[in-house]
């Protein structure tokens, strides 16, 4: 008898738990601008990305998802990026999208190799013209069989450079 009583008291706080009406965690809500969260993976070591940030070159957007910030005024150019992304160690996730904002090209950094990786990531992108971009960045199975884990969530201002000249 005492075993069923437990029983009937453990299924009653189960499913008071599980229809309680209070989120324990806040789901579908975009991170601020210029923050991600999530982790990224690459054979089983892994770095949480927590910055998110749009360069707009025209006909191509440059999104970058990292580990660390990209200052706009050192950053302006493909090549100061890549250069910037290599002197400072960064790791994360690039996404090239053309002008309607669908992705044309993705790759990720880790440890100061950039490896394009065409249909490794499934990505959701959203925002109006003057940003934010935001979305979902997660790992597909041809991801997986290159040993990738992600599972990312952005809100990617478009970078602006300081008015100050140097």
């Amino acid at each position: 008898m005492r075993i069923h009583v437990v029983g009937a008291m453990i299924g009653i706080l189960a499913s008071a738990f599980v229809a309680s009406p209070v989120p324990l965690v806040a789901q579908g809500a975009a991170p601020a601008p210029g923050t991600a969260t999530g982790t990224f993976a690459v054979a089983g070591k892994s770095v949480p990305l927590t910055h998110a940030v749009a360069f707009n070159s025209g006909a191509i957007i440059y999104l970058a998802i990292t580990d660390q910030t990209l200052p706009p005024d050192e950053v302006k150019s493909e090549f100061d990026l890549a250069m910037y992304q290599f002197k400072h160690k960064v790791v994360g996730l690039e996404l090239t999208l053309d002008h309607t904002r669908k992705v044309t090209e993705t790759a990720y950094r880790w440890e100061l190799t950039q490896t394009p990786c065409a249909g490794c990531f499934d990505v959701s992108i959203s925002g109006g013209p003057e940003g934010p971009l935001t979305g979902t960045v997660k790992t597909t199975a041809k991801g997986q069989a290159a040993k990738l884990a992600v599972d990312i969530a952005f809100s990617a201002p478009f970078a602006k450079p300081s008015a100050v000249k140097k």
